[in-house]
């Protein structure tokens, strides 16, 4: 079987550490993107030859940017993960390395694009291993368990897009690569439920009634 594309978006900018692990993860990952703006890392000798090899196979890209600031890694990874969504797989998944907590945006924003994302914050991150992927068919599967095991229910529906979640959440505890964000989305674009901009939820016609509010 042919392995499920995955991308793997590095902020050098404050995990300059992670160069050093790169050859596992040029193992683990079809793309590897590394951006900085801030001081220009230094490759360790004995890996500039794995590195050049990775670049000229368009495996791996290391970018300068070409205007250094706090941020500019982060627009950089950006940058790149909208250009990834366009040239990559719908079945890719993506994971991004960095501390700084304003690349959920992005992370967010490939799950809104239908990508399976996650971000690796941990004080002192490490190359994450390969996240599990679940395909669109399988999400769908997924909304659909969670449909007739609470949505079903009249009593047991939750009446808020918090609740609801945190619902989803607690049905697949346990299953790493179903992700209660994909499967509420899949209700929603299947119409058994709708969230107004206060966050109550109305649930449509396919399932038994509304709850009450």
């Amino acid at each position: 079987m042919v392995p499920e594309p995955r991308a793997l978006l590095i902020d050098l900018d404050n995990c300059m550490q992670q160069l050093a692990q790169l050859p596992d993860a040029l193992q683990s990952y079809s793309r590897v993107i590394a951006c900085f703006g801030g001081a220009e890392p230094r490759v360790p000798l004995k890996l500039v030859p794995l590195f050049a090899a990775a670049i000229s196979a368009g495996t791996l890209e290391i970018v300068s940017m070409p205007k250094k600031g706090k941020n500019a890694a982060d627009f950089g990874l950006a940058f790149w993960a909208g250009r990834l969504v366009a040239e990559l797989p719908a079945n890719t998944s993506f994971a991004v390395l960095s501390r700084d907590a304003d690349l959920d945006h992005v992370v967010e924003l490939l799950k809104m694009a239908g990508r399976h994302a996650v971000r690796v914050s941990d004080a002192k991150p490490s190359i994450p291993a390969s996240q599990p992927f679940i395909s669109s068919r399988e999400i769908d599967e997924a909304a659909g368990e969670y449909r007739s095991a609470v949505l079903d229910s009249v009593t047991s529906r939750p009446s808020k897009k918090a609740a609801l979640r945190n619902s989803i959440k607690a049905h697949f505890t346990g299953r790493k690569s179903v992700d209660a964000d994909d499967v509420l989305r899949a209700i929603l674009a299947k119409g058994w439920a709708t969230i107004d901009g206060c966050g109550r939820v109305k649930y449509g016609a396919t399932v038994v009634e509304d709850v009450p509010f």
